[in-house]
């Protein structure tokens, strides 16, 4: 079976899917440097790579929090 093809990078609309955020989020986080787009043509695009350092630096949630405090 063929494996699916992982985008290079996503629109603002898909990229904002891909978080689960707003379309307007994304555009925020372009606007503060938090997200590096790229134009290509009319097209803003950002890539695969970009969405998931933002993903890796985003903060734990609470729970994943407290769950690695009784571990220690």
């Amino acid at each position: 079976m063929d494996e699916p093809i992982q985008p290079l990078a996503y629109r603002p609309k898909d990229a904002a899917a891909v978080l689960g955020v707003s379309r307007s989020t994304i555009y925020q986080m372009i606007a503060d440097g938090q997200i590096v787009a790229r134009k290509l043509g009319a097209a803003t695009l950002i890539p695969h790579a970009e969405l998931a350092r933002v993903l890796d630096g985003a903060a734990l949630s609470a729970a994943t929090k407290a769950a690695q405090a009784s571990i220690k």
